[in-house]
């Protein structure tokens, strides 16, 4: 992997987030490009906008411009700060113009995204995900990363595993991008019906993980409640990276009603790596 995304609105930093991508550029020597959405229609409405996303007060008798330019900027000072002090290696987008639309395009040109859960672009409060995470989940061309709140580390990797295309193409994904944490205990976490018989061929993946992790296990959970039992079973992990397919899409999206993914994504408090094919 040589290039992740953070993406934040280019006036609200969240350090947390872009920590947790420091970190993961750090574990596999990637770069990180800091795109900076400016969401021109909402900002040209309202001075109280930018100055409650910045939550810094008003310049007095400042223009609107000059106010967002100043918060802006500071934003991206702090992201380049943090990344020094990290040893990471780094570079700016500012993209004016609609942020789903804009973080689609840089997703296709990159090979990772992580994104806080709360990133929001809406007037109206709205509870984790926000709309534009959903929609960046479904539409982003590259696997996405959903950073934890905090963050203390990674001690086991969690696969939620239903037999789908999806959930498979997702595993190699993470396997692919992130060969530094080979070394991790790995779980695969499939939750069935009761008396289901669990879907795909579990001899070929244990065999296929065999090649790459060296040490992994298999945690089969019978439930009728699905999404209940992934997620008793996620909220039971500490230090953990969840690994799920697809999101709203095809897959775990259609096998668990309402998806999976996003409750997930409201509720845990580990990172999460969601990817479709």
């Amino acid at each position: 992997m040589e290039k992740i995304l953070y993406v934040t609105d280019a006036v609200k930093l969240n350090r947390e987030c872009l920590e947790f991508a420091c970190y993961l550029c750090n574990l596999t020597h990637s770069r990180l490009t800091g795109v900076f959405l400016e969401n021109r229609e909402m900002e040209l409405r309202s001075k109280e906008y930018i100055q409650e996303l910045a939550g810094t007060p008003a310049v007095p008798g400042g223009r609107l411009e000059d106010q967002k330019e100043l918060y802006r900027d500071d934003c991206i000072q702090r992201f380049q700060h943090i990344c020094e002090c990290s040893g990471i290696n780094s570079t700016t987008h500012i993209v004016p113009g609609q942020p789903l639309a804009e973080v689609v395009k840089e997703s296709r040109y990159a090979d990772l995204i992580v994104i806080d859960a709360s990133s929001s672009f809406s007037w109206q409060p709205e509870s984790t995900p926000t709309a534009f995470v959903r929609e960046v989940l479904k539409q982003s061309e590259c696997p996405v990363v959903v950073a934890p709140e905090s963050f203390d580390g990674i001690r086991e990797i969690i696969f939620a595993y239903n037999g789908s295309n999806a959930a498979m193409f997702a595993i190699k994904q993470f396997t692919y991008l992130f060969p530094q944490l080979r070394h991790h205990t790995v779980k695969v976490l499939c939750v069935t019906g009761e008396g289901m018989p669990l879907k795909g061929d579990e001899a070929k993946l244990k065999e296929w993980l065999n090649d790459h992790y060296e040490d992994v296990a298999f945690n089969v959970v019978e439930d009728n409640n699905i999404r209940a039992g992934l997620l008793e079973n996620l909220f039971a992990r500490d230090k953990a990276f969840v690994v799920m397919g697809a999101f709203g899409r095809t897959a775990l999206g259609e096998l668990f009603i309402p998806n999976p993914a996003e409750t997930v994504v409201k509720l845990i408090t580990q990172p999460l790596f969601i990817s479709h094919s």
